[in-house]
């Protein structure tokens, strides 16, 4: 038995000695799979990268396409809008020709339908405001004048008329609105 732990003892002295070259130890797995880890990594910063450049793309794209827009998006009342200052481009060619009033009349009558046609057709509507009651968010009160002959906050004027497009104010009514006298006002004046 001691030649057997002798033999063995010459193996490892054998195995550990200077010069000798080591036996090539097999590649673990987890090496293996850190390569692969950081292949995947790389591709997935590949992958996000391109996502970042297009997105990129896409957002200047869409700036492009928005500027574009908000550029032509009037074409539409313009090429409506022509029609109306060619007919008055011809109504003042035919006024400067006749001297006919009743003629010229009827001709400046005729665009002004026209051009009211035009904006009404592109949602613009006009304001009601004399003799209705004062609404803040479509009338700008200019004037408050005190009478007894209506119901306060009555628009007994309009100054300037409002405009509403689609449904929205683009301009507020100017206008004159009732306000009546203070009692102790009445009061007041009684007792003088």
């Amino acid at each position: 038995m001691n030649r057997n732990k002798e033999e063995e003892e010459i193996k490892e002295t054998e195995e550990k000695m200077p010069g000798q070259e080591e036996p090539i130890p097999e590649i673990p797995k987890e090496i293996d799979e850190l390569e692969k880890t950081k292949k995947q990594l790389e591709d997935e910063k590949n992958r996000c990268l391109r996502l970042s450049a297009e997105f990129d793309n896409m957002r200047k794209r869409t700036q492009k396409e928005k500027e574009e827009f908000i550029k032509y998006a009037n074409e539409k009342l313009i090429l409506e809008l022509i029609d109306v200052w060619e007919s008055l481009e011809r109504g003042i060619e035919n006024a400067k020709k006749t001297d006919d009033i009743d003629t010229l009349v009827k001709g400046m009558e005729l665009i002004y339908k026209q051009f009211k046609t035009v904006l009404e057709k592109n949602g613009l509507v006009p304001i009601k405001a004399q003799g209705e009651k004062f609404d803040h968010y479509k009338h700008e009160a200019m004037i408050q004048t005190v009478t007894d002959e209506c119901e306060e906050d009555m628009i007994l004027e309009e100054f300037a008329r409002g405009y509403m497009l689609n449904n929205k104010v683009i301009r507020y009514s100017k206008v004159r609105v009732s306000k009546k006298k203070e009692q102790k006002e009445e009061k007041g004046n009684e007792v003088n």
